[in-house]
């Protein structure tokens, strides 16, 4: 049952993001969709900064409500990249 909260995934360091439901291309892992739960310290994206692929972990388990930016987009620190509900 989801207490709602929300809880905002932000970019910590700024690169190209990975952020598209379904397997990533380079590594063996899936990342989430919207309706998708999502585990505590699941990767939900990656951000690409100096050639290396840093992920992005989800802090609490949730339900993921909103994607804010697309693969291939270029963030700075800060940036929110995704919108969880508490479970």
């Amino acid at each position: 049952m989801a207490n709602g909260n929300l809880i905002e995934i932000r970019a910590k360091l700024p690169g190209q993001v990975t952020i598209h439901p379904g397997k990533h291309p380079m590594k063996n892992t899936d990342l989430p969709g919207v309706g998708d739960v999502v585990e505590e310290r699941q990767e939900v994206a990656f951000i690409e900064a100096m050639k290396m692929q840093n992920q992005i972990l989800a802090p609490k388990k949730g339900k993921v409500v909103e994607i804010h930016a697309t693969t291939g987009d270029m963030v700075k620190v800060g940036d929110l990249l995704m919108t969880l509900e508490e479970l």
